[in-house]
């Protein structure tokens, strides 16, 4: 039996204007898949995951999740589907401690989300932010408020939040960036613990970052799918170096 990919994208384009920063994409991401998207400054890296998580539609195209389309949908029907992501800039509530702003993600997915009322002990929703914390290597932060955590633990903590409502599709937006060296290889072991059951795509500059956490690396430019390889061959591939690495020219 051929499973459905996770994504599948079909000659996806986007333009704003006279600009198209999106140009016949078409790629396919199996399930449990770890995806990497590199390339250059306006390459269209940021748009195209933009058209996956749903903040705009595209004006060419398809867009197939688990097999549905979803090419018409609005980012929260995505969100409830199982696309979950995070976000280049910082949306972390910083006067808030750690552990509310996990309890407050998994609220976010579930009915009555909107209430007011204080967890309990025993409740469920506080004991799920408990595990996160622990997945994301934080519970010594639990009670820590947001604006005292450095670049890298808040960084963690945005991809807890985006684990919070167990998306089948994760969706990370330059995760690394920022980041200090130090910080890298405890982002990168966070990675690599991710279950198989999630797939992840990973929209990255960083090459460091992006290469050991993937399985398939596609690289755009101008828009467009210009490589796809495994990391192993992306650093010698010829045209990598031209676009990416500023080799060749």
């Amino acid at each position: 039996m051929t499973l459905e990919p996770a994504l599948e994208l079909t000659g996806i384009g986007r333009r704003f204007g006279a600009l198209h920063a999106v140009r016949g994409v078409t790629l396919r991401v199996a399930p449990g898949e770890r995806r990497a998207v590199l390339g250059p400054n306006g390459a269209g890296k940021t748009t195209l995951f933009n058209l996956v998580c749903g903040d705009f539609p595209p004006t060419e195209g398809r867009i197939a999740f688990f097999g549905r389309d979803i090419t018409g949908l609005p980012a929260h029907r995505r969100t409830r589907l199982g696309i979950g992501r995070t976000y280049q800039t910082s949306l972390l509530f910083n006067g808030l401690s750690v552990l509310d702003n996990l309890y407050l993600a998994v609220r976010g997915g579930r009915p009555g989300r909107f209430s007011f009322r204080r967890p309990g002990r025993g409740d469920p929703d506080l004991a799920r932010a408990r595990a996160l914390a622990e997945r994301m290597r934080l519970t010594h932060l639990e009670e820590r408020p947001v604006a005292d955590l450095s670049h890298g633990q808040r960084r963690q903590l945005e991809v807890g939040m985006a684990l919070a409502c167990d998306p089948k599709v994760l969706m990370l937006d330059e995760p690394a960036a920022g980041l200090s060296p130090g910080d890298r290889p405890e982002l990168l072991a966070l990675l690599r613990g991710l279950p198989r059951s999630l797939t992840l795509v990973l929209v990255e500059h960083d090459m460091d970052v992006a290469l050991p956490a993937s399985d398939i690396v596609t690289v755009m430019k101008d828009g467009a799918v210009a490589v796809e390889a495994t990391p192993d061959r992306i650093g010698s591939d010829p045209t990598v170096q031209a676009i990416y690495l500023g080799k060749g020219h």
